[in-house]
């Protein structure tokens, strides 16, 4: 089997099996990630989920 002329990414792959013919441009470029508080915990909250009510004429297990 010949070894490829260079690396294969997995860009290439996907368009290889999509029937792409087109080369994609190659990203050289550095990603700068940037971290959010999005998903913070509100100072309030207790970390326990809300208890799950009973259902109408049923007794609590133990």
């Amino acid at each position: 089997m010949k070894q490829p002329t260079e690396p294969l990414s997995l860009a290439r792959i996907h368009d290889v099996y999509s029937g792409t013919s087109v080369k994609r441009e190659s990203s050289d470029k550095k990603l700068s990630y940037q971290t959010t508080q999005r998903f913070a915990r509100e100072a309030g909250h207790t970390g326990l989920a809300p208890g799950k009510p009973l259902a109408p004429n049923t007794r609590h297990r133990r």
